[in-house]
Protein backbone atom coordinates (compact mmCIF):
# COMPACT_ATOMS: atom_id res chain seq x y z
CA UNK A 1 0.00 0.00 0.00
CA UNK A 2 1.16 3.74 -0.64
CA UNK A 3 -0.14 6.97 -0.94
CA UNK A 4 -1.33 6.76 -4.04
CA UNK A 5 -3.30 3.67 -3.30
CA UNK A 6 -4.68 6.41 -0.59
CA UNK A 7 -5.64 8.76 -2.84
CA UNK A 8 -7.61 6.46 -5.43
CA UNK A 9 -9.54 5.48 -2.19
CA UNK A 10 -10.48 8.78 -1.14
CA UNK A 11 -11.68 9.69 -5.08
CA UNK A 12 -13.65 6.32 -5.34
CA UNK A 13 -15.78 7.77 -1.82
CA UNK A 14 -16.31 11.24 -2.83
CA UNK A 15 -16.95 10.49 -6.54
CA UNK A 16 -19.24 7.73 -5.92
CA UNK A 17 -18.06 5.20 -8.81
CA UNK A 18 -15.51 3.17 -10.23
CA UNK A 19 -15.62 4.82 -13.41
CA UNK A 20 -15.96 8.67 -11.78
CA UNK A 21 -12.92 8.63 -10.10
CA UNK A 22 -11.14 6.86 -12.83
CA UNK A 23 -12.03 10.39 -14.72
CA UNK A 24 -10.81 12.46 -12.29
CA UNK A 25 -7.40 10.07 -11.70
CA UNK A 26 -6.55 9.97 -15.80
CA UNK A 27 -6.76 5.93 -14.96
CA UNK A 28 -8.73 2.81 -16.45
CA UNK A 29 -11.81 1.69 -14.45
CA UNK A 30 -9.89 -1.66 -14.57
CA UNK A 31 -7.03 -0.15 -12.73
CA UNK A 32 -9.08 1.59 -10.34
CA UNK A 33 -10.84 -1.40 -9.41
CA UNK A 34 -8.07 -3.78 -9.24
CA UNK A 35 -6.33 -0.92 -6.43
CA UNK A 36 -9.64 -1.05 -4.16
CA UNK A 37 -9.21 -4.57 -4.51
CA UNK A 38 -5.51 -4.78 -3.40
CA UNK A 39 -6.52 -2.85 -0.82
CA UNK A 40 -9.68 -5.05 0.85
CA UNK A 41 -6.87 -8.52 -0.03
CA UNK A 42 -4.47 -6.25 2.34
CA UNK A 43 -6.79 -5.89 5.46
CA UNK A 44 -8.84 -8.64 4.57
CA UNK A 45 -11.94 -6.79 4.17
CA UNK A 46 -14.51 -5.52 2.42
CA UNK A 47 -15.01 -1.59 1.77
CA UNK A 48 -17.81 -1.22 -0.40
CA UNK A 49 -21.26 -2.79 -1.20
CA UNK A 50 -21.14 -3.64 -4.73
CA UNK A 51 -24.28 -3.48 -6.71
CA UNK A 52 -26.28 -2.51 -9.85
CA UNK A 53 -27.37 1.03 -8.03
CA UNK A 54 -23.68 1.57 -7.82
CA UNK A 55 -21.13 1.16 -4.49
CA UNK A 56 -21.64 2.06 -0.81
CA UNK A 57 -19.00 2.33 1.83
CA UNK A 58 -19.31 -0.84 4.73
CA UNK A 59 -19.30 -0.41 8.17
CA UNK A 60 -15.39 -1.16 7.69
CA UNK A 61 -15.04 1.03 4.66
CA UNK A 62 -16.76 4.38 6.58
CA UNK A 63 -13.94 3.73 9.46
CA UNK A 64 -11.49 3.10 7.29
CA UNK A 65 -12.50 6.46 4.95
CA UNK A 66 -12.21 8.21 8.52
CA UNK A 67 -8.47 6.98 8.50
CA UNK A 68 -7.59 7.82 4.94
CA UNK A 69 -8.52 10.85 5.10
CA UNK A 70 -6.28 11.93 8.22
CA UNK A 71 -3.49 9.96 6.90
CA UNK A 72 -3.61 11.82 3.43
CA UNK A 73 -3.90 14.64 5.66
CA UNK A 74 -1.00 14.32 7.77
CA UNK A 75 1.28 13.18 4.82
CA UNK A 76 0.48 16.16 2.94
CA UNK A 77 1.10 18.52 6.51
CA UNK A 78 4.09 16.88 7.05
CA UNK A 79 6.20 18.59 4.03
CA UNK A 80 4.55 21.69 5.35
CA UNK A 81 6.43 21.26 8.83
CA UNK A 82 9.42 19.11 8.11
CA UNK A 83 10.42 22.07 5.42
CA UNK A 84 9.51 24.74 7.01
CA UNK A 85 12.47 27.28 6.22
CA UNK A 86 10.62 30.27 8.02
CA UNK A 87 8.65 31.34 4.76
CA UNK A 88 5.51 29.64 4.55
CA UNK A 89 4.65 27.54 1.08
CA UNK A 90 1.77 25.72 0.42
CA UNK A 91 -2.35 26.12 0.36
CA UNK A 92 -4.51 27.54 3.21
CA UNK A 93 -8.03 26.31 2.38
CA UNK A 94 -10.71 28.44 4.59
CA UNK A 95 -14.79 27.41 4.57
CA UNK A 96 -16.49 30.60 5.12
CA UNK A 97 -20.54 31.60 5.53
CA UNK A 98 -21.19 34.23 2.46
CA UNK A 99 -21.50 36.81 4.50
CA UNK A 100 -18.67 36.60 6.58
CA UNK A 101 -16.35 36.45 3.48
CA UNK A 102 -18.27 39.39 2.03
CA UNK A 103 -17.96 41.53 5.18
CA UNK A 104 -14.36 40.95 6.84
CA UNK A 105 -12.32 38.57 4.56
CA UNK A 106 -11.16 41.16 1.85
CA UNK A 107 -9.52 42.84 4.87
CA UNK A 108 -8.47 39.79 6.96
CA UNK A 109 -7.05 37.94 3.78
CA UNK A 110 -4.98 41.24 3.07
CA UNK A 111 -3.42 41.05 6.37
CA UNK A 112 -2.13 37.72 5.76
CA UNK A 113 -1.52 38.01 1.72
CA UNK A 114 0.78 40.84 2.48
CA UNK A 115 2.94 38.80 4.97
CA UNK A 116 3.31 35.85 3.72
CA UNK A 117 2.60 36.03 -0.25
CA UNK A 118 4.02 32.52 -1.54
CA UNK A 119 0.73 30.66 0.54
CA UNK A 120 -2.19 30.42 -2.05
CA UNK A 121 -5.63 31.16 -0.59
CA UNK A 122 -8.71 28.69 -1.52
CA UNK A 123 -12.24 30.04 0.11
CA UNK A 124 -15.30 27.94 -0.04
CA UNK A 125 -18.44 29.61 0.97
CA UNK A 126 -20.99 26.98 2.72
CA UNK A 127 -23.40 27.39 5.11
CA UNK A 128 -22.26 26.77 8.82
CA UNK A 129 -22.91 23.27 8.97
CA UNK A 130 -21.08 22.42 5.62
CA UNK A 131 -18.17 23.72 6.89
CA UNK A 132 -18.04 22.23 9.63
CA UNK A 133 -18.30 18.69 7.90
CA UNK A 134 -15.91 19.70 5.75
CA UNK A 135 -13.45 20.44 7.96
CA UNK A 136 -13.95 17.43 10.37
CA UNK A 137 -13.53 14.99 6.75
CA UNK A 138 -10.08 17.54 6.39
CA UNK A 139 -11.39 18.97 3.37
CA UNK A 140 -10.29 22.30 4.66
CA UNK A 141 -7.98 23.77 7.38
CA UNK A 142 -10.34 25.77 8.94
CA UNK A 143 -13.83 27.71 8.85
CA UNK A 144 -15.85 30.52 9.98
CA UNK A 145 -18.99 29.46 11.33
CA UNK A 146 -22.27 30.62 13.06
CA UNK A 147 -24.09 28.83 15.93
CA UNK A 148 -22.82 26.40 18.72
CA UNK A 149 -19.65 24.00 18.07
CA UNK A 150 -19.81 20.80 20.58
CA UNK A 151 -16.75 19.17 18.88
CA UNK A 152 -14.17 17.12 20.53
CA UNK A 153 -11.79 17.08 17.61
CA UNK A 154 -12.17 21.13 17.13
CA UNK A 155 -10.62 24.21 18.31
CA UNK A 156 -12.98 27.26 18.64
CA UNK A 157 -11.73 30.83 18.52
CA UNK A 158 -13.85 33.86 18.78
CA UNK A 159 -13.77 35.84 15.58
CA UNK A 160 -16.37 38.84 15.48
CA UNK A 161 -20.23 39.55 16.95
CA UNK A 162 -22.96 39.82 14.69
CA UNK A 163 -26.31 42.21 15.37
CA UNK A 164 -29.12 40.44 13.25
CA UNK A 165 -31.45 42.33 12.11
CA UNK A 166 -34.62 41.75 9.92
CA UNK A 167 -34.44 43.00 6.79
CA UNK A 168 -37.17 43.50 4.35
CA UNK A 169 -38.13 46.19 1.05
CA UNK A 170 -37.75 49.42 1.40
CA UNK A 171 -41.45 49.76 0.57
CA UNK A 172 -42.25 47.66 3.66
CA UNK A 173 -44.39 48.77 6.52
CA UNK A 174 -42.42 49.10 9.79
CA UNK A 175 -42.04 45.69 12.13
CA UNK A 176 -42.39 45.88 15.75
CA UNK A 177 -42.59 42.21 16.29
CA UNK A 178 -42.41 39.00 14.41
CA UNK A 179 -46.52 38.51 14.22
CA UNK A 180 -46.28 41.61 11.74
CA UNK A 181 -44.30 39.39 9.41
CA UNK A 182 -46.81 36.46 9.68
CA UNK A 183 -48.89 36.95 6.54
CA UNK A 184 -45.17 37.15 3.94
CA UNK A 185 -42.67 34.89 2.68
CA UNK A 186 -39.46 33.56 4.52
CA UNK A 187 -36.21 34.23 2.25
CA UNK A 188 -32.80 32.27 3.85
CA UNK A 189 -29.75 30.33 2.44
CA UNK A 190 -30.58 26.70 2.29
CA UNK A 191 -30.59 24.24 5.32
CA UNK A 192 -27.60 24.28 7.12
CA UNK A 193 -27.24 28.10 7.49
CA UNK A 194 -26.94 29.18 10.93
CA UNK A 195 -28.81 32.50 10.63
CA UNK A 196 -31.84 30.59 9.14
CA UNK A 197 -31.50 28.68 12.03
CA UNK A 198 -31.56 31.19 13.67
CA UNK A 199 -34.76 32.80 12.30
CA UNK A 200 -36.93 29.40 12.22
CA UNK A 201 -36.72 29.19 16.11
CA UNK A 202 -37.56 32.97 16.66
CA UNK A 203 -40.30 32.32 14.20
CA UNK A 204 -41.20 29.24 16.03
CA UNK A 205 -40.42 31.05 19.51
CA UNK A 206 -43.48 33.51 18.31
CA UNK A 207 -45.89 30.84 16.95
CA UNK A 208 -45.35 32.45 13.78
CA UNK A 209 -45.45 30.73 10.65
CA UNK A 210 -44.57 32.41 7.00
CA UNK A 211 -46.85 32.09 4.09
CA UNK A 212 -44.05 30.71 2.03
CA UNK A 213 -40.20 29.78 1.88
CA UNK A 214 -37.91 30.74 -1.00
CA UNK A 215 -34.79 29.15 -0.24
CA UNK A 216 -31.45 30.61 -2.50
CA UNK A 217 -27.28 29.65 -2.64
CA UNK A 218 -26.40 33.27 -2.74
CA UNK A 219 -26.69 36.60 -0.87
CA UNK A 220 -27.50 38.54 -3.97
CA UNK A 221 -30.12 36.19 -4.72
CA UNK A 222 -31.61 36.34 -1.37
CA UNK A 223 -31.13 40.38 -1.06
CA UNK A 224 -32.38 40.93 -4.87
CA UNK A 225 -35.67 39.01 -3.76
CA UNK A 226 -35.81 41.01 -0.92
CA UNK A 227 -35.63 44.62 -2.54
CA UNK A 228 -38.05 43.18 -4.94
CA UNK A 229 -40.40 42.53 -1.91
CA UNK A 230 -40.88 39.35 -2.45
CA UNK A 231 -40.23 38.31 1.25
CA UNK A 232 -38.25 39.20 4.13
CA UNK A 233 -34.87 37.33 5.59
CA UNK A 234 -32.60 38.02 8.60
CA UNK A 235 -29.06 38.80 8.01
CA UNK A 236 -26.27 40.63 9.78
CA UNK A 237 -26.62 44.35 9.92
CA UNK A 238 -23.26 45.39 8.85
CA UNK A 239 -23.58 43.28 5.34
CA UNK A 240 -27.56 44.33 4.88
CA UNK A 241 -25.97 48.07 5.59
CA UNK A 242 -23.85 47.43 2.87
CA UNK A 243 -26.12 45.93 0.50
CA UNK A 244 -28.68 48.88 1.33
CA UNK A 245 -26.48 52.12 -0.22
CA UNK A 246 -27.82 50.00 -3.52
CA UNK A 247 -30.57 48.71 -3.27
CA UNK A 248 -34.17 49.18 -1.96
CA UNK A 249 -34.03 47.63 1.67
CA UNK A 250 -35.37 48.22 5.06
CA UNK A 251 -33.69 47.27 8.59
CA UNK A 252 -35.79 46.43 11.50
CA UNK A 253 -33.80 45.90 14.97
CA UNK A 254 -36.05 42.99 16.54
CA UNK A 255 -35.77 43.80 20.56
CA UNK A 256 -36.98 41.27 22.09
CA UNK A 257 -34.67 38.59 21.02
CA UNK A 258 -31.14 37.76 21.71
CA UNK A 259 -29.46 39.76 18.30
CA UNK A 260 -25.51 39.82 18.91
CA UNK A 261 -24.30 36.97 17.67
CA UNK A 262 -20.56 35.30 17.76
CA UNK A 263 -18.96 34.18 14.47
CA UNK A 264 -16.10 31.34 15.37
CA UNK A 265 -13.01 30.49 13.86
CA UNK A 266 -12.60 26.62 14.02
CA UNK A 267 -10.07 24.31 12.80
CA UNK A 268 -8.84 21.04 14.15
CA UNK A 269 -6.57 20.13 17.22
CA UNK A 270 -4.93 18.01 15.24
CA UNK A 271 -3.85 20.76 13.00
CA UNK A 272 -2.22 23.09 15.67
CA UNK A 273 1.57 22.38 14.79
CA UNK A 274 0.52 23.64 11.22
CA UNK A 275 3.06 26.68 10.40
CA UNK A 276 0.24 27.98 7.92
CA UNK A 277 -2.70 28.18 9.91
CA UNK A 278 -0.63 29.67 13.08
CA UNK A 279 0.00 32.43 10.69
CA UNK A 280 -3.32 32.81 9.98
CA UNK A 281 -4.55 33.04 13.90
CA UNK A 282 -2.19 35.78 13.88
CA UNK A 283 -3.07 37.48 11.25
CA UNK A 284 -6.69 36.85 12.44
CA UNK A 285 -5.38 38.54 15.67
CA UNK A 286 -3.81 41.57 13.63
CA UNK A 287 -7.53 42.21 12.22
CA UNK A 288 -9.06 41.99 15.47
CA UNK A 289 -6.99 44.74 16.47
CA UNK A 290 -7.77 47.03 13.42
CA UNK A 291 -11.75 46.62 14.44
CA UNK A 292 -11.10 47.30 18.02
CA UNK A 293 -9.33 50.71 17.29
CA UNK A 294 -11.44 51.53 14.68
CA UNK A 295 -14.65 51.25 16.93
CA UNK A 296 -12.94 53.41 18.99
CA UNK A 297 -13.23 56.33 17.10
Amino acid sequence: MNINDLTIFRTVVQTGSFSKAATALNYTQSNISMKIQSLETLYSTTFFYRGHRGIQLTPKGEQFYELVLKMLHLYEKSFEIVQDTGEPKGVLRIGSMETTAALHLPALLTIFHQAHEQVDITILTSPSQDNIDRLENYELDGAFVTGPVYKENLLVKEFVYEELVIVTSSKHKPIKQLRDLASSTVITFRHGCSYRAILDHWLHEDGVRPQNRMEFGTLDGILGCVAAGLGFTLLPRAIAEKYSATQALALHAITNKQAQIPTWFIYRKDDVQSPILQYFLESLDAYQRCENTSQKF
